[in-house]
């Protein structure tokens, strides 16, 4: 969509909150998020019976829903909570463990649901949500309409109507006459045509029949909703309509921030609607910093860099310092490889007096060895994600007469030790980056940018304040302090400039080139971000909460209420 198109989309759709006037073109793609508050939904002003529709349908991806011709779901939003960037379990693709998470209220650790044959299944501990509605309300009653033996076999139990259906217009039909003619609690359909399209030919618009199958259920959801609202008793009931997807599928996306919300197959949609609700649209969180420029992948033992004459970069016996980089791994593992260090060599045993910044397993370390206790001693960071942007610190600070060195991640501290006893760190080496010559470890496969070293010990808040800012200046508080800073954002030439007081330039050695790069840095961790949008399973918690059924704590759902404030 064009910066225009989208420009007016979100005018359309602030218009449309100050006046109360749907234009539903527009308010289909407005992603603006309303900050969720400790109201109470809209909804509770309506005192009808509280009734349930609640659509699941397979394999439709919320990106390509949000962008088909689907008029029938587009009228549902001015009364909707709604999300095309829900999500079903990251983790997952299968249809069951998918569908579990819908009906249980939990997810796949809990209930166990991995396979059709359901031979590891808990669900005497975690059933189907219908069986806890049966528990508190006894009365309610609750039919299922599906398309698929599996889930109409070992999904549906609790229910007062259980059918099986071959094709996805008789379920529609289905719905439609229950609707018409039952006094139903909780009416479930459950569709497969978008899912079994897009396992033929892929899972995005840009395929014909993958399209068609999302427009169709459209007219679906139109001819059910007409059969809700021409009810008879539909002016004395209050209905919370659900439609979701069960999940995604597998498709190469292009924009790709390697977070959970590029994975395509966890791309689900889900709406909640009423008809006094407000509109509400949950959109896709933070996910970093954007961060791009042009550098080069240091690898093996030819692709490095170095500066010789580097005394300014020793650490003495009372120095000071914080040295900081931006890594992105290109291997999930590593064993023992130096990214940044200034020593003779690095090798088994760990001889010669200076320090490395080095790699092991998934996790980094700052390793030295001084002058006077003929030891070597390391500190450990965190791990760091393969293909993302971490940033890493260490610093030497002196408190009470003693020096001790500290590791941080992305801003966070890891761990201390003390330096004191190791005395002097001085050498004649030179300072190099990437392969640091010697034996007995592996070589790395890095990216290495924003390179920071400071003859002082920032403080740990300062530390975490800048850890996602891709570049300093002036406006940095312990900007006076820096002995060398090294963007590495260069994009040609044979150097690593330093832009810093002492303009002592990496040399780079080996067959580098530099090479593009777009990304994300410093996003938060899936589970963080999956707690910021409607999740599949969260669905039974909303269905549960709008039957006004208590959550018994020992239910142990996975899932949270969404109300549209």
């Amino acid at each position: 969509m064009s910066n225009i198109k989208e420009y007016r989309l979100l005018l359309g759709s602030i218009i449309t909150a100050i006046v109360i006037t749907a234009v539903i073109s527009c308010n289909k793609d407005f992603s603006k998020v309303i900050p969720g508050n400790k109201n109470t939904d809209t909804a509770t002003v309506t005192f009808g019976k509280r009734k349930v529709l609640y659509l699941i349908v397979d394999g439709a991806r919320g990106a390509s829903v949000l962008n088909a011709n689907t008029p029938n779901i587009d009228a549902l939003l001015p009364h909707s909570i709604y999300s095309w960037v829900a999500l079903s379990d990251p983790d997952s693709t299968a249809d069951v463990s998918n569908w579990a998470n819908m009906l249980t209220g939990v997810k796949k650790e809990k209930h166990q649901v991995l396979s059709n044959d359901f031979s590891k299944a808990n669900l005497q501990t975690y059933p189907v949500i219908f069986k806890r509605i049966k528990e508190i309300q006894a009365n309610n009653k609750i039919v299922s309409f599906a398309s698929s033996a599996v889930f109409k076999n070992n999904l549906t139990g609790g229910a007062n109507v259980s059918e099986l259906y071959s094709t996805d217009a008789e379920v529609k039909t289905a719905v439609v006459n229950d609707l018409k003619t039952d006094t139903a609690s909780l009416v479930v359909g459950q569709f497969n045509d978008i899912d079994e399209a897009g396992a033929k030919s892929g899972y995005d618009n840009s395929i014909p029949a993958y399209k068609s199958a999302i427009e169709k259920f459209d007219t679906y959801v139109g001819e059910i909703m007409t059969a809700l609202k021409s009810r008879s008793t539909y002016k004395d009931e209050d209905w919370l309509v659900v439609i979701s997807s069960s999940g995604g599928g597998t498709y190469t996306v292009t924009d790709n921030d390697n977070t959970v919300f590029s994975k395509p197959a966890s791309n689900s949609f889900i709406i909640y609607y009423n008809q006094n609700y407000r509109q509400r649209i949950i959109a896709k969180p933070f996910t970093g910093n954007r961060y791009l420029g042009k550098t080069v992948r240091l690898s093996g033992e030819s692709v490095r860099a170095e500066i010789d004459t580097a005394d300014v970069f020793n650490l003495g016996d009372t120095t000071e310092f914080t040295i900081e980089l931006k890594v992105k791994k290109n291997a999930d593992t590593f064993f023992w490889p130096s990214i940044l260090g200034k020593r003779e060599q690095w090798s088994g045993g760990h001889p010669s007096v200076g320090w490395v910044i080095y790699l092991e397993d998934r996790y980094w370390y700052f390793e030295w060895r001084g002058k006077n206790d003929g030891d070597y001693h390391q500190c450990r960071g965190a791990d760091l994600q393969q293909g993302r942007w971490e940033n890493i610190s260490v610093k030497g600070e002196v408190r009470a007469g003693k020096r001790y060195v500290r590791t941080y991640t992305n801003g966070v501290f890891n761990n201390e030790l003390e330096l004191t006893p190791s005395g002097s760190l001085d050498n004649n080496n030179p300072l190099k980056l990437g392969f640091l010559n010697g034996q007995g470890h592996g070589t790395p496969d890095v990216y290495i940018t924003d390179i920071r070293f400071f003859k002082t010990d920032v403080p740990d808040a300062v530390i975490g304040n800048y850890s996602c800012e891709t570049s300093i200046d002036e406006g940095h508080p312990y900007y006076n302090f820096l002995a060398g800073y090294w963007p590495a954002t260069d994009g040609e030439g044979g150097f690593i400039r330093d832009v810093g007081p002492q303009a002592l330039d990496f040399q780079l050695k080996g067959d580098y080139k530099w090479e593009d790069f777009n990304d994300l840095i410093c996003s938060p961790p899936t589970e963080s971000l999956a707690a910021l949008v409607p999740q599949t399973a969260d669905i039974p918690a909303q269905i549960i909460n709008w039957f006004k059924i208590a959550s018994k704590q020992s239910w142990n759902l996975d899932g949270r209420v969404w109300i549209d404030q």
